[in-house]
This record gives C-alpha cells, sequence and structure tokens, in this order.
C-alpha cells in the first residue's frame, strides 16, 4: 500500500481529480496511462469511487491535506484535523455501543476529544473499505485492530503522516494472506 499526499490542496473537485491522476502517474510510472485511467473514474452505488482495471484507492482530505492510498485490495483512508464539538453525544448517537462507552469514559475532555477523533477516522475508514458510510446503524467497534463488516474481515491501523503530528489517520484494509508486514509507504505530491 503506498499513502500520496499533499498538504497544499485548496479544495474542490478538479484539484482533488487532478491529484489523484498524479498519484496513479507515480503508482503506474505511465503519466498517459493515469490519464486514461481517470477518464473511466467512476462511482459505485453509495458512492465509492474506482476505476475499472485499477487497484483499489481511497481518497481523504482534511484542511489543507488531501491524501490518497493505493493497494491491490479493498481499502480506506481518512484524515481528519480535530475540532471543537460534542464528542460525547456525537459519539453516542454515531458510534458501537463499545466505543462511545470508552469516549464518555474518559473524564478529561482533552483525552476524550482524542480518543473520539481517533475512532473517528478508525471508523470513517472501514466505511470507505466497505463502501459505506459512517451514518450507517450497525457498524462494528473500530477499537480493534480487526473487525467483521459485510461477511469480511477488515484490518484498521492508525497512521501517522510524516511531519504531521495534529492530524488524526488511518487505513483500513481487507484482511488476507497477503498482509503486508510493514506500514504504508508515504510518498509527497509536492
Amino acid at each position: 500500500m503506498i499513502i500520496y499526499y499533499n498538504s497544499d490542496f485548496t479544495g474542490g473537485r478538479a484539484e482533488s481529480r487532478r491529484l489523484l491522476e498524479r498519484a496513479i502517474s507515480e503508482y503506474t510510472g505511465d503519466p498517459g496511462r493515469a490519464a486514461l485511467l481517470i477518464s473511466g473514474l467512476k462511482t459505485g452505488e453509495k458512492g465509492k469511487p474506482y476505476i475499472e482495471g485499477f487497484d483499489h484507492f481511497s481518497v481523504s482530505h482534511t484542511g489543507g491535506i488531501w491524501a490518497v492510498i493505493i493497494g491491490e485490495r479493498e481499502c480506506g483512508l481518512d484524515i481528519q484535523l480535530g475540532k471543537d464539538c460534542d464528542v460525547r453525544a456525537i459519539s453516542r448517537r454515531l458510534y458501537a455501543d463499545e466505543d462511545a462507552d470508552k469516549i464518555c469514559g474518559i473524564e478529561d475532555i482533552s483525552e476524550a476529544r482524542d480518543e473520539f477523533f481517533r475512532l473517528w477516522t478508525r471508523r470513517e475508514a472501514l466505511t470507505k473499505a466497505i463502501g459505506g458510510s459512517v451514518y450507517e446503524p450497525d457498524l462494528p467497534s473500530v477499537s480493534a485492530g480487526r473487525v467483521t463488516a459485510g461477511g469480511r474481515y477488515y484490518i484498521i491501523t492508525d497512521i501517522r503522516f510524516p511531519g504531521m503530528p495534529d492530524l488524526y489517520s488511518a487505513m483500513c484494509l481487507e484482511d488476507c494472506e497477503c498482509r503486508d508486514q510493514d506500514g504504508p509507504e508515504f510518498i509527497a505530491l509536492g
């Protein structure tokens, strides 16, 4: 799995598509093929983007940061800059009971906020891998490293982007015998 990222993202679908094309060009080593692949970008019934004849990928962005994970198996990536919100109320409304109980049981609000966003990125990464939505009511707890969703197994890992200590981020990969032994490779798109 390779994660390509850019920390000068100004937003918008056109810029995201341009960065995805650059990442695919780096990944394949073939700019012409990347342009052709991007022209075939489609979305599934729940909005998950895919390109027929190309590996799996997942895009995420927050603030001025954009990233994509690309690899040979189902994957999901989420990045999030923390913000002020009622983490306890949101976790009670959206998270599995086990995860909400964990957050609500933390007395220090700063620690509860950290755990909320750590679990949020894990939850979002899982939903991107399965092609779902964070608002689906029956998502499993994402506290553990291995979860079952839709009859398939997934590995969820907290990750750290180089030089971005305040960025919450997680990746989710379909679990299989071909499991990577190391974490993802990070490549900056300047």
